[in-house]
């Protein structure tokens, strides 16, 4: 994240923290909506804080957020959403990227610690490669089922975390220790690509995080 957008999420932290317990949770829904649209992260905390803003105006006054929006969270946050610069491919692009990146980061420590102990080698399968596309693609979904279910509060929310965590130890158990080994490489080789995929999130998140205008 950089500087300029560290900065505007600080502000609206400190901002939300001045409304009441009903508008945090609708804030909060209208965050988690706004993130399935392909706008910077940037354009959102902006988006966030005009929102804020209005809503706290609005409780100043005794007016309460379901007057101050509408009872439609959902068409007020498509109405302001359609007037966003959306992100141009290479954006889009380098987003993908860097979440591929993030999760090679997260999950290559962890496969590092399997083969600790073992001669200084590790083995690359079928089964890892098929575990590691089931996990990132199944955070995708579940990513998409949240922000869907962002203004309806239903079962939903439990029966997707729940396919999230059984489709993740499923692929765990059944995919890891089985298939075809593809490639050894030495854990030292491994590490030296851990920090490599850190500095990479870094720059990316740097690059991403941008407003759209300054790329």
């Amino acid at each position: 994240m950089n500087k300029r957008t560290k900065r505007l999420t600080e502000e609206n932290e400190i901002l939300c923290g001045e409304l009441s317990t009903e508008a945090k949770e609708v804030l909060r829904n209208v965050t988690g909506y706004i993130q399935r649209f392909g706008i910077s992260r940037y354009e959102q905390e902006k988006v966030r804080q005009d929102i804020a803003e209005m809503i706290l105006e609005g409780e100043k006054r005794g007016i309460p957020v379901s007057e101050t929006i509408g009872d439609d969270y959902q068409a007020f946050c498509d109405s302001v959403l359609a007037e966003m610069p959306r992100m141009t491919g290479r954006e889009k692009l380098l987003t993908i990227v860097r979440d591929i990146c993030l999760f090679l980061a997260v999950w290559l420590p962890f496969w590092i610690f399997q083969y600790f102990g073992s001669g200084g080698t590790a083995r690359v399968t079928t089964g890892d490669v098929g575990w590691a596309l089931l996990v990132f693609a199944t955070g995708y979904v579940y990513s998409w089922l949240m922000s869907r279910q962002a203004f309806k509060k239903h079962i939903g929310y439990l029966l997707a975390g729940v396919m999230f965590v059984a489709v993740v130890l499923i692929g765990a158990k059944v995919l890891s220790p089985n298939g075809y080994v593809l490639f050894t490489v030495h854990i030292y080789a491994a590490v030296a690509a851990e920090v490599i995929l850190i500095i990479v999130c870094v720059i990316l998140n740097r690059i991403v995080d941008q407003d759209y205008k300054t790329l």
